[in-house]
């Protein structure tokens, strides 16, 4: 079994980004720091850090970062639990704070989509971008092939770096990373991180819209007419405000349509992000679903949106022993729930993605599109930054996670125990067809003590759905 998937990787690892890729809305400055001991203890020495107030604190009702013991909270409680976290500074007093505490720390590209068009311009792909914020440190910090849309006799593609607005904020972003097995003391209490993962604290300036703007607002059939694929992030920042949420969403599907009004071929997705309030975010998710088709979400995330959506028995199964059935039966759930077609759970080892029938890939090209993603990650895990195209040839040396295997036999195991009748080629395969969805079971790479964990669930996504389309290119044209 093993020897077949790795050979799949050696194949997958020369595949060309064939595609023209287009990323919208969400862009930044990452300012990214690795979590050690002395910034902790810099912390701690803070006169308005309290770890008695801390301790006190409900991490989960804490929706954004307003003082500095919330954030010490935040921080404890993902590194206890080694978890991957998203939550909004509204303290912005709070930078300047940030800046003494983390001394090391590194400038770099972020926001998904930022990220997302550097990554496919380094594999070779034609890559846009649309941001509403285009200051001259942001541009400088794409890859000098990306490009932007303006409006000149029409929608041009122009260089993203040439393109840069003086009179723009910059939306800054911190991010801090941890290794697994990484010791610290919260004041007298040590905690010990299972896993390695980030905790992101996010920004939101003046000017920041999640949304086309101007002129190119108007003319997107024509944009849609020059792209592929789209990855659209950015939805999470929607208002939770009722009217304010429904004049925004009512603008946002919109654009889509328009955007595919120009090209019906077009393939859209979504990585999943969350948003403080969770009734906003059920309404957000159930909206864009009806215009975007693939949507990514990891295995944390997906217990949060299972809870909000009401799916109770699947979110406590996944907690109580995650494992890769308990995964594809909440995944299942959120396509019942949402009309999306394609949904990408990307986990520690391997992937499940759920494919509704008719699918316009096969099966196969889905596969092994998500092995040239999971080349991709394993590489940028190992060396940090973008991956070139000629660099991710090297993980075709590299061994797939055992994790991986694990699963693939635990999940046929299961599927036999629940009647369900499993293909006998299935190890090999990782393909299940169930009637009205294929489920796949895909292993993936895992890097020990990772250079870098920012973008990884938007670099697997975006580089496993961009290889699909060029995998399958012809059945989509």
């Amino acid at each position: 079994m093993e020897t077949i998937w790795q050979d799949r990787v050696k194949t997958a690892v020369q595949h060309k980004l064939d595609a023209k890729v287009f990323a919208a809305f969400n862009t930044n400055v990452d300012v990214v720091v690795h979590m050690d001991n002395a910034s902790l203890q810099r912390i701690l020495e803070d006169d308005e850090v309290s770890m008695a107030a801390v301790t006190g604190l409900d991490v989960e009702a804490i929706p954004v970062v307003r003082d500095k013991n919330e954030f010490v909270a935040v921080l404890k409680d993902c590194l206890g639990k080694g978890k991957s976290f998203h939550i909004v500074l509204e303290a912005m007093e709070l930078l300047e704070w940030l800046d003494a505490v983390f001394v090391q720390r590194r400038e770099s590209m972020g926001g998904q989509a930022g990220i997302i068009a550097n990554q496919m311009a380094a594999l070779g792909a034609e890559s846009t971008v649309y941001t509403s914020l285009l200051a001259p440190k942001q541009a400088g910090m794409f890859f000098p092939e990306v490009t932007t849309p303006v409006v000149e006799d029409g929608v041009q593609l122009v260089p993203v770096q040439k393109a840069a607005r003086r009179t723009d904020k910059v939306k800054i972003n911190w991010i801090f990373e941890y290794s697994k097995d990484l010791q610290l003391d919260f004041g007298g209490e040590s905690v010990v991180t299972p896993r390695a993962n980030r905790v992101i604290l996010a920004t939101r300036p003046a000017g920041v819209y999640m949304g086309f703007q101007g002129s190119v607002a108007q003319q997107l059939p024509q944009l849609g007419q020059k792209v592929d694929v789209a990855f659209m992030a950015g939805y999470h920042y929607a208002p939770a405000e009722p009217k304010a949420q429904k004049e925004y969403l009512d603008e946002a599907l919109f654009s889509l349509q328009q955007l595919k009004a120009g090209n019906e071929h077009l393939r859209l997705h979504y990585e999943y992000v969350p948003m403080s309030d969770q009734e906003a975010e059920k309404t957000v998710l159930a909206a864009i679903a009806a215009e975007i088709q693939s949507f990514g979400i990891n295995e944390n995330e997906i217990k949060r949106v299972l809870k909000g959506f009401g799916f109770d028995a699947e979110c406590e199964a996944i907690a109580a022993d995650e494992r890769a059935y308990c995964l594809y039966e909440g995944t299942l759930r959120l396509m019942e729930a949402l009309p999306f077609e394609r949904i990408q759970l990307h986990n520690l080892g391997y992937y499940i993605l759920v494919l509704k029938k008719p699918y316009t890939a096969s099966p196969e090209a889905v596969r092994d599109a998500c092995l040239f993603a999971s080349s991709v990650n394993a590489i940028k895990a190992r060396d940090g930054g973008y991956v070139s195209r000629e660099a991710v040839q090297d993980a075709g040396e590299i061994e797939l996670s055992g994790i991986g295997y694990e699963q693939l036999q635990g999940f046929a195991e299961e599927l036999t125990a629940r009647g369900i009748d499993v293909p006998a080629n299935f190890l090999e395969e990782g393909i299940l067809d169930r009637g009205d969805h294929y489920v796949l079971l895909v292993p993936a790479h895992v890097i020990p003590n990772p250079v870098s964990t920012v973008g990884m669930g938007d670099t697997i996504s975006s580089s496993s759905y961009a290889c699909e389309h060029s995998l399958n290119g012809a059945a989509v044209l």
